[in-house]
């Protein structure tokens, strides 16, 4: 469909480039100071933000007019979304269930785009004990770390038809992957771009099973702003959601160039283990069916759930660059 869009407007594709050309060079004449903006994410420096990092080093918000400012996020602090209710911070990173417990109770943030389509959540085992879907995991052990986590265990379970009860949980510490190594768990919950890639690091060969694949989880790592932002600023809206676009599809298109200016921001996990956290956050980005960065409005209501106020969306699309 995208490519049959692009042969249909060939002339209406020149006119935007041509629009786009022209902004630039007016957001970087010399006489025109760029534009302030903040960007607050909601964990530490990783892969899961990389597009954001490519766009800052490659320029892409400089050609915009934008000077951006990004802002490590991770505990202690205020969750990256009161960083944008209190205007600290023009943009935010955060969660879908953050950003659906914020539309419920009425508050005016709004998701402008979703940097995955498939959520990082994966059940991970060790490849020599031949577990790779739910229903491997009966009579085995899982190490969780959360609540959250141990809610994922039961929800991919249920969900594939096997009885939560017929699988051991245990409550484990983020550092104590050692367990899984010697087999006193046989799978451990984490992100894609994380957990299991450090087990790789480590000599450890692993299976990852996805919730998603089984009706878990939705849009992930959504980028949003105040309504009063949108209303007031919707150019500057615009071109950092452009900008952020264009890092995106060039950390997709050259993951090993990315994977060297995420170390510059996150430097002590190294490069290796930063091309494979690229690599493994790539096909949850960028999937066939839509562009970089969409939020499908029917998909979005089935998430939101029965209660999902469609007077107050909690997203718009109107700033994306593209169109699926």
């Amino acid at each position: 469909m995208r490519r049959a869009a692009r042969r249909l407007l060939p002339t209406l594709a020149a006119l935007v480039a041509l629009a786009l050309f022209a902004g630039t060079a007016m957001g970087c004449g010399g006489s025109e100071p760029a534009d302030p903006v903040t960007l607050q994410l909601n964990w530490y420096h990783e892969a899961e933000f990389v597009g954001y990092y490519v766009a800052e080093v490659k320029g892409f918000y400089e050609a915009q007019g934008l000077d951006v400012t990004i802002l490590e996020g991770g505990p202690p602090g205020d969750p990256a979304r009161d960083t944008v209710l209190n205007g600290t911070a023009t943009f935010a990173i955060t969660s879908f269930a953050e950003q659906r417990d914020l539309v419920m109770a009425g508050q005016p943030t709004v998701a402008v785009m979703a940097a995955f389509q498939i959520p990082p959540l994966v059940i991970f085992t060790l490849v020599e004990d031949d577990i790779s879907q739910p229903v491997d995991l009966v009579g085995k052990r899982v190490g969780t770390t959360t609540e959250y986590w141990k809610k994922v265990l039961r929800d991919t379970l249920t969900a594939a038809g096997v009885d939560p009860t017929t699988v051991t949980g245990v409550d484990v510490k983020p550092d104590q992957m050692s367990l899984l190594y010697d087999g006193s768990v046989q799978a451990w919950l984490g992100y894609a771009q994380d957990e299991p890639i450090r087990a790789e690091m480590d000599g450890h060969p692993v299976n990852n099973i996805f919730p998603a694949d089984y009706g878990i989880g939705g849009y992930e790592g959504l980028l949003i702003t105040l309504e009063s932002t949108i209303a007031q600023q919707s150019g500057l809206v615009k071109r950092f959601v452009q900008a952020s676009y264009e890092g995106w599809r060039y950390a997709l298109e050259h993951q090993d160039e990315a994977a060297a200016i995420l170390t510059t921001w996150a430097p002590d996990n190294g490069l290796e283990f930063q091309k494979l956290a690229v690599h493994a956050v790539a096909p949850l980005v960028d999937t066939p069916q839509v562009p970089v960065g969409w939020i499908d409005a029917a998909r979005w209501q089935q998430l939101m759930g029965d209660d999902y106020a469609t007077t107050r969306p909690g997203f718009t699309m109107q700033f994306s660059p593209v169109t699926p």
